[in-house]
């Protein structure tokens, strides 16, 4: 008989995704097969001090990160168990800190031959908005937020005036991108050195687009899976999401938001520890590759212990 594994889930922490965080962590914990591991949930407060961490992860085979955002999904805790000798689920602390960054990650992504959309960064202490060849309407996302946190849309000056104020609550450096008007997908990715595209799904938000809220509350948002997209463009978003996967070194899982535009795939953004609620995109995708959730964590946890 196997000895259980004993898995230590983090979840919570000093994000804006505190909340979705303790619902990725409490879903993870629930369908881990209890036969095949001893399970202690570990909530992070939101002043993401605990100095007795430590001591709670102090027997742990292997910690499962349910963290979403800065100081979860960063790095930062993943720096933080390398120190302490823990094997973490997810990628290691350099592909965790570019994937955070969307500056750094479309830099990598475009020398790698990627398309981006065309933006322009816009720092809180600038004094001029200098919009280059960019026309309204346009996008503004903080450089290092995920789940649309501070994300808008603006229309005219005033909205994107209005924006980068409501984006440099969360971050010193702003994103603002050009609209791009496609089919929005996004592509989960599992595995490690040879890691596997699962099936595409295309978001079809009933607001103005995909923001934090749409992407948590089920019905204002379709996800179809797969996407409604030609054999061809299937296969071009995959090897897009592949590719960044692959270009700031994941593992374990990732997901990667892409906008198809005529024959083109846009590559948006990378999430390294993509939401695994009830409702999440990458659960449901892993589903229509026919993995149930359990298998998909018994997976992650698999790739951890095999990097």
């Amino acid at each position: 008989m196997h000895k259980k594994v004993k898995v230590a889930v983090l979840m919570g922490g000093k994000s804006q995704e505190h909340e979705i965080s303790l619902i990725s962590g409490r879903e993870v914990a629930k369908n881990l097969n209890p036969k095949k591991y001893i399970v202690t949930r570990i909530v992070i407060p939101k002043t993401g001090f605990d100095i007795f961490l430590p001591t709670k992860l102090k027997g742990a085979d292997l910690v499962f990160i349910a963290l979403h955002g800065p100081n979860g999904e960063d790095g930062t805790i993943q720096g933080f168990l390398e120190l302490l000798g823990i094997p973490y689920t997810g990628s290691g602390i350099l592909a965790s800190t570019i994937g955070m960054d969307k500056i750094y990650s479309r830099k990598i992504f475009t020398q790698l031959g990627l398309n981006t959309p065309n933006y322009v960064l816009i720092s809180k202490e600038g004094k001029s908005l200098n919009l280059k060849n960019l026309k309204f309407p346009l996008f503004i996302k903080p450089s290092d937020q995920g789940s649309s946190v501070g994300v808008s849309k603006a229309k005219n000056i005033k909205e994107l005036k209005l924006g980068l104020k409501e984006a440099f609550k969360y971050s010193q450096t702003a994103i603002v991108e050009e609209y791009l008007q496609g089919i929005e997908v996004t592509g989960a990715v599992l595995g490690n050195n040879n890691p596997k595209a699962l099936p595409l799904i295309e978001i079809v938000p009933k607001k103005d687009f995909f923001d934090f809220e749409a992407k948590y509350e089920p019905s204002l948002t379709d996800e179809i899976v797969p996407a409604r997209i030609s054999k061809s463009l299937t296969k071009k978003a995959q090897s897009a999401a592949l590719e960044a996967y692959k270009s700031i070194g994941c593992r374990g899982f990732g997901r990667v938001d892409m906008i198809i535009k005529g024959e083109k795939v846009y590559v948006l953004e990378i999430n390294t520890i993509p939401g695994l609620t009830p409702v999440s995109l990458f659960p449901k995708a892993a589903k229509a590759a026919g993995i149930s959730y359990s298998q998909l964590l018994d997976k992650i946890i698999d790739y951890a212990f095999n990097p």
